[in-house]
């Protein structure tokens, strides 16, 4: 097992790489949540262990040049070549990491440097002092096991980065509701709830993509957040509900040939 930290029986942290975390098919996520609620996956098809994506996106790349750099050069294959989209390497060269163009890295440091340069909330020091990419496993009072892993935990706030094409707010209105972020925020502050006995904030850290690569700390209404954990927990016994059902099925019985 990886180095594992127990506050008590029901609820523990990991120091993982991701792909460990997304294998660990006895705790169900936020994201198996989403495939359940809006994919019509049955209960055992969501909770199916996922992998990481083959084909990693610039919000990838952001995401391991700011919070784990150490992983950066591992999966993210740099040229610095003068033309502006010179042919991706070779297979060999690559060694399964994913390329990334002179434009491709011109924009993610830009992306880095807009965030930590970022003065109207403490983010740069959330950033540096904080858990970044820890996995927290917990069971609740029905029985349920659920798992989270926050961006960066600091304290008792929970920050977590998106990247956006438009950081206008309407805009990343429609992308929290498109992809369920809040239900993610939901989540992920029950898990820390169950971590530390505190509930903690919540921000998001949206960073657009496109010049001018601006930043926007948001930090959901608690009210919002309170009516989207009271559907997270119907949802989730929706999804305890089925899988006992499921799993109470008899298995065909077989047919015999003479």
């Amino acid at each position: 097992m990886p180095n594992s930290t127990s506050r008590t029986d029901r609820c523990f942290t990991r120091r993982e790489p991701l792909a460990d975390y997304l294998a660990c098919a006895d705790y169900v996520s936020s994201s198996a949540l989403r495939r359940f609620s809006r994919s019509g996956q049955t209960a055992l098809s969501a909770m199916r262990p996922m992998q990481v994506p083959k084909e990693a996106t610039l919000g990838d790349a952001l995401h391991a040049l700011l919070l784990e750099p150490e992983r950066f050069d591992e999966t993210f294959f740099t040229t610095h070549d003068t033309v502006t989209t010179p042919p991706p390497p070779d297979p060999e060269t690559l060694m399964g990491r994913t390329w990334l163009s002179r434009k491709d890295c011109t924009a993610l440091e830009a992306m880095r440097d807009s965030v930590l340069r970022y003065t109207r909330s403490p983010l740069a020091d959330w950033l540096e002092r904080g858990e970044r990419e820890i996995s927290i496993y917990w069971t609740d009072d029905a029985g349920g096991r659920w798992k989270a892993r926050p961006d960066c935990l600091c304290d008792d706030v929970v920050v977590e980065l998106k990247t956006t094409t438009d950081i206008r707010p309407n805009h990343f209105l429609k992308s929290r509701k498109r992809f369920g972020y809040d239900l993610q925020a939901a989540h992920y502050v029950d898990g820390v709830r169950h971590l530390t006995g505190r509930s903690p904030r919540f921000v998001y850290v949206a960073v657009e993509s496109v010049r001018p690569h601006a930043v926007w700390v948001l930090e959901p209404e608690l009210e919002l957040l309170s009516q989207v954990a009271a559907n997270l927990q119907a949802l989730r016994e929706r999804f305890r509900t089925e899988l006992a059902a499921l799993s109470a099925e008899p298995a065909p019985a077989s047919t015999e040939f003479a």
